[in-house]
């Protein structure tokens, strides 16, 4: 505070100096002034002097001092990292996309993200809403990671067998695995074993083997199936437009799924943790490829569960 009064007083000298500079050579107003006029001024700030506030005010003469005198303060500040980071250089968010857009259901707390980037190629994001003062909250970015979509990209017409991933906003469900439960797993949580089954015709996990559909505990799926989550595409098991479309874990190197997504191991499971947290009800999923997300920030429940309607590139 002393360096900074210290340096206004300096400017205040200047500026004296410079209005009698002014008065010397053109009289006592200046060239075609009134009486009672104080000259071309511009205020540049307030200072507190003697516990009140002083108005500074520059003259035209002064004026390139002044500005001299301002930015050696920026330098010195900056030397002395006591600045804030301006818009330009603060971290963009990461995507396509702008989470607090999504239109979701007021108890949601958990949404993840995911954005193809081309082919069968995505990145992943999973937030969690925080809760402010009152009625305000934000989402929060929680983790972020490479991931793979269906061999044929993403779709918003999907049917069955065409291996895209389906565009769109929905409710996740079902936490199971082949693998042991981690702590902060949902309470929900099912280890499936050999009579599992993902049922084609109800898109739900039976224990019945009888039900067609993927036998969701057996070896063939391993690695793949160690930890799972329901999408939510297609909960009314409408025929033909598909089912077990889950976000799982990658397996046995493969670069593509069927029209699931799938993220490394450890990524899914922390996810989990973040299902786990809030229990069912409260985990959404938002898929879209990179620069389309405007057409689905309010698609949620629409076209009875299905993707919205939208030309997506």
């Amino acid at each position: 505070m002393r360096k900074h009064r210290a340096r206004l007083a300096g400017i205040l000298t200047v500026l004296c100096l410079a209005a009698g500079a002014a008065q010397a050579s053109f009289g006592a107003y200046g060239p075609g002034m009134e009486p009672g006029e104080t000259g071309r001024t511009k205020e540049v700030g307030k200072t507190e002097e003697n516990g009140g506030l002083e108005e500074i005010k520059e003259t035209e003469t002064a004026k390139t001092i002044v500005k001299e005198t301002e930015a050696a303060d920026e330098t010195e500040s900056d030397a002395a990292g006591n600045t804030e980071p301006s818009n330009e250089t603060a971290e963009k968010a990461p995507g396509s996309f702008a989470v607090e857009r999504f239109v979701l259901p007021e108890d949601a707390r958990v949404l993840v993200i995911v954005e193809g980037t081309g082919g069968s190629g995505c990145n992943v994001y999973a937030y969690e809403y925080e809760s402010g003062a009152g009625e305000t909250g934000h989402w929060e970015l929680r983790l972020s990671t490479p991931g793979y979509l269906g061999r044929n990209g993403m779709s918003s017409h999907r049917t069955e067998g065409d291996k895209t991933t389906p565009i769109g906003v929905f409710q996740m469900n079902t936490p199971f695995g082949q693998a042991a439960p981690l702590p902060g797993f949902p309470d929900s949580y099912i280890q499936v074993g050999e009579n599992h089954v993902w049922s084609d015709k109800r898109n739900r996990l039976v224990e019945d083997k009888t039900e067609r559909g993927e036998r969701v505990g057996t070896a063939g799926y391993s690695e793949y199936y160690d930890y799972v989550l329901d999408a939510g595409f297609n909960r009314n098991a409408i025929e033909k437009k598909g089912s077990a479309l889950f976000l799982h874990c990658f397996g046995h190197g493969r670069t593509e799924t069927s029209g699931c997504v799938a993220i490394d191991k450890g990524q899914m499971a922390e996810i989990m943790k973040l299902y786990g947290k809030y229990g069912d009800g409260h985990t959404y999923i938002a898929q879209a490829p990179q620069g389309t997300f405007e057409l689905i920030y309010a698609s949620y429940g629409v076209n009875q569960g299905l993707s919205p309607d939208g030309e997506f590139q």
